[in-house]
């Protein structure tokens, strides 16, 4: 299972973990009960980015480097995913014509629409949350896209990157992860409140994969970045509701 989490890191991150790591399906498959730790990892590196911008007392500027650093560390690629899907999503069409639009290199209104808005949100809302909230937005995010790909099944006729991803999840992979936000949830001060955030922040996510099934028969792997994206956005968002 370590070597399954290093392989995540490795295709999900920019982080670098040398050469010694390579890919094989049934540690990927196995690494992924881990999928929700590998947003830890990259919680500790905003965290780290956090304390070192958070006496800089310019109107944004902590958000900005934040959210920069989070794009440098995942190397965007689920920004990708939430381009792809909004403009096929958003597009009106349906059937096969909303993946032809999904898959095409060239990107949308809804898609520019959606980038900006993730983007400005991120800054946003980065500049106001504490470091507990930094540290724990990718690990709400991914455990987020566990849940929405639970009993789901791949969309596409022909086979994708997402396909080993969604069809892999079961309950024993779901359950792992959301134990494993569980627990850093009762690590962290203000637990109860980072509770309430997940598990209204999960059912929203399981919502939108609902909701997507109904539009495209299923998720895909650009679906799984767009609720990664927007998911973590309203985690942000509940937990600064709730704290007021």
């Amino acid at each position: 299972m370590a070597r399954g989490f290093l392989i995540l890191i490795s295709f999900f991150t920019r982080i670098p973990i040398g050469n010694k790591i390579e890919y094989d399906e049934e540690s990927y498959v196995k690494g992924l009960s881990l999928y929700s730790l590998m947003g830890a990892v990259i919680g500790l590196f905003l965290a780290a980015i956090y304390l070192i911008f958070n006496n800089v007392y310019i109107t944004f500027f902590k958000g900005l480097i934040l959210t920069i650093a989070y794009i440098i560390i995942t190397g965007g690629i689920h920004l990708d995913g939430t381009a792809d899907t909004s403009d096929g999503i958003f597009s009106g069409r349906t059937g096969e014509r909303i993946f032809e639009i999904m898959s095409d290199s060239h990107i949308g209104s809804f898609g520019v629409l959606s980038l900006i808005l993730v983007v400005i949100s991120q800054i946003i809302l980065f500049s106001y949350t504490d470091i507990f909230t930094v540290f724990m937005m990718p690990v709400v995010g991914r455990a987020s896209v566990i849940v929405a790909s639970w009993g789901k099944k791949y969309a596409k006729n022909s086979k994708g990157m997402g396909t080993l991803f969604i069809e892999s999840i079961n309950n024993n992979v779901l359950i792992i992860n959301l134990l494993a936000v569980l627990l850093l949830i009762l690590l962290i001060p203000y637990s109860f409140i980072f509770l309430i955030s997940v598990i209204a922040t999960l059912m929203i996510s399981y919502f939108m994969s609902c909701k997507i099934e109904d539009k495209i028969g299923g998720m895909t792997g650009d679906t799984c970045g767009f609720v990664l994206e927007i998911s973590q956005i309203i985690f942000m968002m509940i937990i600064l509701f709730l704290k007021g």
